[in-house]
């Protein structure tokens, strides 16, 4: 299948050929300012060479306008560094695992193109950078529920800690099973015993049993921890202490959250002793989930 046609007065990212209209699949005619669908005809901005392949009554998009969403829009429009080196310490998040690190750069570094789903601000080498609105560093606005790549086209797809914000996951899941080509590698990870986080709306957790039976129609298929039980107990009970006060959100959480979370952030580096013992997925903070889409002509 023929994809986008890239416009002469401005050049476009290999990768450009594999999108396609995320109503009806149909490839896109590329017009500079906007992108037309050949099959249905809608047309689709494309802003400084980011292409908006969503419709704006996207129930996801919508939350972007709910107290949990405009946090989150915040924090990506405007990052702080200084927050973000202090996170990078004084925080909850501890993976110390290489299973999960190993599995994910082999996702990263399949042949591409790669997509990385509900990217936020996050970069990686190479990779196409999908979520649904224009965040620092996104090269596609899109809705995971209807993903603006042509069938077979995708090498390979990572999605970190996303899926618990998708209404219809196993929808989503659908459809990273039909934009991989025959042989593509995915890569997820997703909460367990983690509290509620609207970014923008949290609808679900896992287990490994969980996630295995999600991704059934993949094969090779591996579960394991991310984030271990110490980095779960920090979690529940610097949320604890926000939630005690009373406050609605966002009044306090932040301050209160903050000041909990530099009392006990030590707790999580007992992960070191149990990222190896074999029943700790059953306390852990997040998951991973990995495998294939099935090579054509198998069973």
């Amino acid at each position: 299948m023929l994809g986008a046609m890239p416009s002469s007065s401005s050049p476009r990212p290999d990768w450009w050929s594999a999108l396609a209209c995320p109503r009806c699949r149909s490839p896109l005619s590329d017009e500079g300012v906007e992108l037309r669908c050949r099959g249905c005809a809608t047309a689709f901005d494309c802003a400084r060479g980011v292409p908006f392949l969503v419709d704006a009554s996207s129930r996801d998009r919508g939350h972007l306008a709910t107290a949990d969403g405009k946090v989150m829009v915040s924090g990506y429009r405007r990052p702080s560094r200084l927050v973000a080196a202090l996170r990078s310490v004084i925080s909850s998040e501890f993976s110390p695992g290489r299973q999960w690190r190993d599995t994910r750069a082999a996702v990263l570094a399949a042949p591409g193109p790669v997509l990385v789903l509900g990217s936020g601000c996050s970069q990686e080498a190479g990779a196409i950078h999908l979520d649904l609105d224009d965040f620092p560093g996104v090269a596609v606005v899109g809705d995971a529920h209807h993903l603006p790549f042509g069938d077979g086209t995708l090498g390979g797809v990572v999605a970190d800690v996303v899926g618990e914000h998708l209404f219809d996951a196993a929808g989503a899941i659908a459809e990273v099973h039909r934009v991989l080509r025959p042989g593509g590698a995915f890569w997820f990870s997703v909460p367990f015993l983690f509290p509620w986080h609207g970014h923008p709306a949290d609808y679900r957790r896992w287990s490994c049993q969980g996630l295995a039976a999600e991704f059934s129609a993949f094969t090779d298929v591996t579960t394991g921890v991310r984030s271990g039980p110490c980095s779960a107990l920090v979690n529940v009970l610097t949320e604890f202490a926000w939630v005690a006060t009373g406050c609605r959100f966002p009044r306090g959480y932040t301050l209160v959250k903050g000041l909990a979370t530099a009392l006990l952030f030590p707790l999580k580096f007992g992960d070191l002793l149990l990222r190896h013992a074999p029943e700790a997925h059953r306390l852990a903070a997040t998951l991973f989930v990995c495998g294939r889409k099935p090579a054509a002509g198998s069973a």
